[in-house]
């Protein structure tokens, strides 16, 4: 063991980890410990654990050495743990609460039966909530209490992992935040495609309330090879269940401007800010029970919110309300009404309002869990999760004059020229935990993800986009600034992404002495369709209103720029790409002594992307790319196996966590 440990260490020092892309985390606890009799371990004493609320009972025996191992138990409790065997008193450790990945040590010591039994006194343990020997790398976990209790402005569980000393707006370490993984009860709610951190961060919503999440851990650095999809942070989570007494809850957010304060004390003067009308209103309830007392059980919880806030705090300039930099814009009120009118008549197109117009967030989101104790040896899990979810977004500044397309002191764009963004996803999870023998288990995981990303015009109408400058300076030297824009938003027509994610993961764990080793493999099978065709409605820019006018007259003023690049004919250009990923991992956890643990081990990830790209000819043939290299838009990237070794240790100093490496 020594040697292979040494081999272990030294492909450490020479291989870099490399970046792992098949993603599947813990969603259970452990309790493991010895039963000894003096200084001798005891086999085959019988030890059980009940999780108290649900009545759901795990049950093994002690090995050759003594030695225990109770896995894939459902996190939280609190648990009641009781060792018994013939000829010498039963003991008990109650009022554990296990935390997410949390390998509980509880020893037992017993003692020989008298001929008088005395009573058996039930032991309460302590617990500490940070130090534990199956910690892997840097980790912070959070509790059911911890997130009921702590502060939140949005409700999500972005505001409990602040508490992450690493943490900066969801990067971890420095990293970006879009090389975290996120994960609910082992599904991947990561937007995959690469759009955003997480599913419905384009929205600005979260697909899981609060109320329906049991705990979280957040893992920095582990080295535990069964963690992987990530370079910054882990953020991993579990739902909650149902238990034997039936509970439920319903709630109520709202925010609105009257009920907040607007005078701000900033010595020497008292300021004044102006209100803005928005509101916030979250509606949600959960409930939760057995269909079968001990057995069978189920959790439900659903919201909706919706917030609306103004656009933009910019007005238009009237004879009574001149410029002011700050509130007031350039933009005439009276050209702009003209301009509003003249759409409406020549082109049958209402550019909707410029000025006091709101911008709406909405979403749906359900959680519903079953949980099924089949018998001592197998539990059984399904979960969903339903997100439907919608924000208004402002143009895009991506090629607009001077960057703007957004409202300011000389512009104010009108309501159409926006777009809503949609983030829709269902999700399904199923989890079967198996235990084959006291030194034998296994956990195995099949999911499936169905992401759905749209964009849509507030305008409602398919008409080009146009932007009109104020003509100060002229289009070719671009220094003219920004007066209005209106139309069908330039990046919207056809923008949709659809993700179908489907993963299979099993993990298999096996006990020999003060070895635990675990083998695995994860995979998953992703596949995408995505429409993105900028100004495929057209775009057309003008030097100012007057050439606006002269071209929907029919002349053509100097400094027209017809940016339209509409497709005609044919379906609407989607790509399908198509990839595979699957990782395969062996590890050693050893338990040198009480004090120190040991783990090693290796992973192997390989990605195979279909060859399902789109050939575009004319892109081939440019040569202006580095070395005169050429571009082949159709050809799949080359792949190679990526291989993971990890080492690393965890030393509880003086053997009673206090301090521990």
């Amino acid at each position: 063991m020594k040697n292979v440990l040494k081999q272990a260490f030294s492909l450490m020092l020479v291989i870099l980890i490399s970046i792992i892309k098949v993603n599947a985390q813990e969603t259970t606890s452990e309790i493991q410990g010895t039963v000894t009799s003096g200084a001798t371990g005891l086999a085959g004493v019988s030890v059980s654990a009940i999780h108290q609320p649900t009545g759901t009972k795990y049950v093994t025996t002690t090995r050759k050495d003594g030695r225990y191992n109770l896995i894939n138990l459902k996190v939280g409790g609190p648990y009641l743990v009781e060792v018994s065997y013939v000829g010498f008193k039963k003991d008990q450790q109650n009022d554990i609460n296990l935390l997410l990945g949390q390998a509980y040590k509880a020893n037992f010591k017993l003692v020989e039966a008298s001929t008088n039994l005395q009573e058996v006194v039930v032991r309460s343990t302590s617990q500490d909530k940070v130090f534990s020997n199956s910690r892997t790398g840097s980790q912070d976990n959070f509790n059911r209490n911890q997130i009921t209790s702590l502060p939140t402005v949005t409700r999500s569980y972005k505001d409990i992992i602040k508490l992450t000393p690493t943490y900066n707006n969801m990067s971890f370490g420095g990293q970006s935040s879009q090389l975290n993984n996120i994960t609910i009860d082992g599904a991947n709610f990561n937007n995959s495609f690469g759009l955003s951190g997480d599913i419905g961060g384009q929205t600005g919503q979260v697909a899981v309330s609060l109320d329906a999440i049991e705990q979280i851990q957040v893992n920095i650095s582990p080295f535990d090879v069964r963690q992987g999809g990530f370079v910054g942070g882990n953020v991993n989570s579990v739902s909650r269940s149902g238990a034997n007494t039936a509970t439920g809850s319903v709630y109520q957010y709202m925010k609105s401007k009257d009920w907040q304060g607007y005078d701000v004390n900033a010595a020497p003067y008292t300021i004044t800010v102006p209100k803005q009308d928005f509101s916030y209103d979250l509606k949600g309830f959960t409930v939760g029970g057995a269909l079968i007392k001990n057995k069978l059980f189920y959790f439900v919880n659903a919201e909706q919110e919706e917030r609306s806030a103004p656009a933009n705090t910019w007005t238009a300039s009237t004879p009574t309300s001149a410029p002011n930099g700050t509130t007031v814009s350039v933009a005439k009120a009276a050209d702009l009404d003209a301009l509003a009118t003249f759409l409406k008549t020549k082109y049958n197109y209402d550019p909707g309002p410029y000025q006091n117009y709101p911008y709406v967030s909405k979403s749906k989101r359900l959680t519903a869990k079953i949980d099924w104790n089949i018998n001592e040896n197998n539990t059984f899990s399904l979960k969903y999760s339903y997100l439907k979810s919608s924000s208004d977004i402002q143009p895009s500044n991506s090629g607009a004059a001077n960057n703007r397309r957004q409202a300011d002191a000389t512009a104010l764009p009108f309501y159409g020229a926006g777009y809503a963004i949609n983030n829709n996803a269902n999700i399904f999870i199923a989890e079967l935990n198996t235990k084959f023998s006291n030194s034998m288990s296994n956990k195995l995981q099949v999911g499936y993800t169905a992401l759905r990303d749209f964009r849509t015009s507030l305008s409602g109408q398919d008409f080009p986009f146009v932007d009109i400058l104020d003509g100060s300076g002229t289009i070719a030297a671009n220094s003219s600034k920004p007066f209005t824009s209106f139309g069908y938003e330039l990046f919207t027509y056809g923008n949709k992404l659809n993700t179908d994610v489907f993963q299979f993961n099993d993990i298999l764990s096996i006990y020999a002495g003060n070895h635990e080793i675990t083998a695995g493999i994860q995979s998953s099978y992703k596949k995408y369709l995505n429409g993105f065709s900028p100004n495929y409605s057209g775009t057309y820019r003008f030097n100012s209103l007057a050439d606006f006018y002269a071209a929907a007259d029919g002349k053509q003023p100097a400094g027209l720029y017809n940016l339209s690049y509409a497709l005609g004919g044919g379906a609407f250009p989607l790509v399908g790409p198509k990839n595979f990923e699957a990782g395969i991992f062996i590890q050693d956890k050893y338990r040198a002594t009480d004090k120190l643990t040991v783990t090693y081990g290796i992973r192997a990830d390989y990605t195979n992307f279909y060859n399902t790209f789109l050939f575009n000819p004319v892109v081939d043939t440019i040569t202006r790319f580095y070395n005169g290299i050429r571009a082949n838009t159709g050809a799949s990237p080359n792949t190679a196996i990526q291989i993971s070794p990890r080492i690393g240790f965890n030393y509880d100093v003086y053997g009673d966590q206090t301090l521990q490496a």
